[in-house]
């Protein structure tokens, strides 16, 4: 828990220096705040709502969060083309610092793992983003959501080796 506390830390500082908006900054902003507001925020502020949620014990949400997180930043670097930039560093250290510790969470129960994927793509369909235009790079989005498709693929096809191996990490089936 320590660990994931300097981690949400860590989040919110690279979050918010990188890229804290000019209304009001991501730590001083909610859980509620950020899901109300996260279709037009940077997808870090969807990784730091995650930390969030992953810390106060609710890691389907932090989950679903993370995927969503993960899906607008893909994207978004796919439009920008970030190998190397402020944006490709921080998706790197956010994908370190929050998506390791949810995935860890969330994998033990192969179900809610591919929950929170399904969750991610239809939120993510259902809302507008304010970061990258889904109209003007209509390729890229779908590119980026083929590839979560295809990761969710792979996971319902390994589905019954997912719980053996895990084990043999010693890590836990929920």
């Amino acid at each position: 828990m320590k660990r994931l506390l300097s981690c949400f830390l860590i989040v919110i500082t690279l979050a918010t220096a990188a890229y804290g908006q000019a209304a009001k900054p991501f730590e001083s902003m909610s859980i509620e705040e950020l899901q109300e507001q996260a279709r037009d925020l940077h997808p870090s502020a969807l990784y730091v709502l995650a930390a969030r949620l992953l810390s106060q014990g609710r890691g389907q949400a932090a989950a679903n969060w993370m995927y969503a997180g993960q899906l607008r930043y893909r994207f978004l670097l796919e439009v920008k083309g970030a190998n190397g930039s402020d944006d490709g560093i921080l998706f790197s250290a956010l994908s370190e610092q929050v998506g390791r510790p949810v995935n860890e969470y969330i994998a033990g129960d192969v179900d809610e793992w591919l929950a929170a994927m399904d969750w991610a793509l239809e939120w993510d369909a259902a809302n507008c983003n304010g970061t990258t235009s889904k109209t003007d790079h209509a390729a890229e989005l779908a590119k980026t959501r083929s590839g979560l498709e295809k990761l969710r693929a792979s996971i319902e096809e390994r589905r019954d080796i997912i719980p053996q191996e895990r084990l043999a990490n010693g890590l836990e089936n929920r």
